[in-house]
C-alpha cells in the first residue's frame, strides 16, 4: 500500500508513497440497484441537507450497520452533528460513558445513571468498545465548551448566570 509502480509487470523503479494523515477514509466506486422509492427519499434527503446522495447513502448504510452490530442505539442529528443515541433513554453515548472513557469503572456508571436498564447499559458499553475513538472526541469535545463558548454559540437558548 505505501509503494507504487511507474510501469507495469516488474518494470520500472518502485517509489515510496509519503503517508498522509486522512481525515475521512478513502472511498471506493460502487454500483447497486435501488427500489425507485428509496432512490427518491436518498435524493429528498440530499436535497434538504445540500449533500450528494452518495454522502447521505453512505452515511444512512454507515449508521444502519453501526445499530446491526450495537442492537439498542440509534442515530440522531444533534447541533454538533450526528451522535449516537441509547435507545429509550435521548442520552448520547458519550455523555453516559463520559468519565468510563479514562477511567473504565462500570460501577460508577450505573451508580450515576441508575435509569439505565441493563440492556441499555450494556449497549452503550458495546458501542464504546467496537468506537473508542469516536467517543472519545465527542467527549473532549464537550469538556473544551467554556460557559462562555456555549452563551455565543446560542444566543438567546443560554444565559451564563454568574454564581457567588
Amino acid at each position: 500500500m505505501g509503494t507504487s509502480r511507474k510501469s507495469g509487470r516488474g518494470r520500472g523503479k518502485r517509489r515510496v508513497q509519503p503517508k498522509r494523515p486522512r481525515r475521512y477514509e478513502e472511498t471506493v466506486s460502487t454500483t447497486m440497484r435501488l427500489r425507485r422509492s428509496v432512490r427518491e427519499q436518498l435524493e429528498s434527503w440530499a436535497r434538504r441537507s445540500r449533500r450528494s446522495v452518495s454522502d447521505v447513502a453512505q452515511e444512512l448504510l454507515g449508521e444502519a450497520l453501526r445499530m446491526r452490530e450495537c442492537p439498542g442505539i440509534y442515530f440522531a442529528s444533534e447541533p454538533s452533528g450526528r451522535t449516537a443515541k441509547i435507545a429509550g433513554t435521548g442520552l448520547g453515548v458519550w455523555e453516559v460513558l463520559g468519565e468510563f472513557a479514562t477511567d473504565q469503572d462500570v460501577e460508577r456508571v450505573r451508580e450515576a445513571f441508575p435509569q439505565l436498564t441493563p440492556p441499555q447499559l450494556t449497549a452503550a458499553l458495546i458501542y464504546f468498545k467496537r468506537y473508542p475513538g469516536e467517543i472519545r472526541t465527542q467527549v473532549e469535545a464537550n469538556a473544551a465548551l467554556l460557559p462562555e463558548d456555549l452563551e455565543r454559540r446560542y444566543p438567546g437558548l443560554i444565559r451564563v448566570v454568574p454564581t457567588g
